[in-house]
């Protein structure tokens, strides 16, 4: 009995002090931080706040804020790009130039000013094979019958069609910079200065794969040749060779793209092989310029 009675003493022992040792629950370690409430009805009051505070206002409470204050920018350093202003002649490239080109030229054919032309054809020289040259000078009498040299003046007025050519035998102006030899423009005072120069060119033709044909009036193998023919001088077309060469136009544009002067100017050589006037057979070579002066433009 004894023994049981001890037993249950230890036992009960050993329940409270298991009951002693229980651990108690570690308290929310986040903090509970009350509302704050804030009164600024006076503009003068300062509030301060910590980052995570809460500022409540209460109904009918005016809020005031300052006006935020002005932002400086300070303006970009370095090179600045600018839209460029619209070309003049003198600074267009070679293209711009002869698309210009083109452009004051076609004006004058669709809007038809008035000017006076001033044309001079004129063979410069004429050598042949015949014994020395003995028909040399026989033969310049009858080429220069039919190109004398001298001037042929012509007055276009205003709003006359465009019955004798100006500068071109084709309704427009089609010159390609790809036919420029050299393409400038200087200022003279408020107008510019444009000129275009064009390389050689064997045989052209009066088709727009001539660049002579593109930029003037010209005349085929066929109607120099028939040209002679009338004086008794004639030559198988195969059997010539026309070398157009030096070719030029200069035009003096206002500050409305407006022509108000314009010269063009080219020389041929012509080579004719088996040439025959009446009897006789030999060889011709001619040398030919051509120039027109315009003037006088009332637009």
């Amino acid at each position: 009995m004894k023994r049981i009675l001890v037993l249950l003493l230890a036992l009960a022992m050993i329940v409270t002090v298991f009951a002693a040792c229980k651990k108690t629950p570690d308290p929310d370690p986040t903090p509970t931080t009350e509302p704050v409430v804030v009164d600024i009805t006076d503009p003068d009051d300062e509030i301060t706040t910590e980052p995570g505070d809460e500022i409540t206002t209460e109904p009918g409470d005016e809020v005031t804020t300052e006006p935020p204050a002005d932002v400086t920018t300070e303006a970009p350093t370095g090179d600045v790009t600018e839209a460029p202003d619209a070309l003049t002649p003198d600074k267009m490239n070679k293209e711009q130039l002869v698309a210009y080109y083109n452009e004051a030229i076609n004006k004058v054919r669709s809007d038809k000013p008035g000017y006076t032309r001033v044309e001079v054809l004129k063979i410069n020289k004429l050598t042949t094979t015949f014994v020395g040259g003995a028909l040399d000078g026989p033969l310049n009498k009858v080429v220069e019958s039919q190109m004398p040299g001298n001037p042929e003046t012509k007055t276009k007025n205003k709003g006359d069609s465009n019955v004798d050519h100006f500068y071109i035998d084709q309704q427009t102006s089609q010159v390609r910079a790809s036919d420029v030899a050299t393409a400038t423009a200087k200022k003279e005072g408020d107008n510019y200065v444009i000129t275009l120069t064009l390389g050689n060119e064997t045989n052209p033709e009066k088709t727009m794969s001539s660049k002579y044909y593109r930029m003037f009036f010209i005349q085929t193998r066929k109607e120099l040749l028939d040209s002679l023919a009338e004086d008794g001088l004639t030559a198988e077309v195969s059997n010539c060779l026309l070398t157009y060469k030096n070719g030029k136009s200069v035009i003096t544009v206002n500050d409305k793209g407006q022509i108000i002067k314009a010269h063009g100017e080219f020389f041929v050589d012509a080579d004719a092989k088996k040439a025959k006037l009446l009897i006789f057979n030999f060889d011709v070579l001619a040398y030919q310029s051509s120039t027109w002066d315009y003037d006088k433009f009332a637009w």
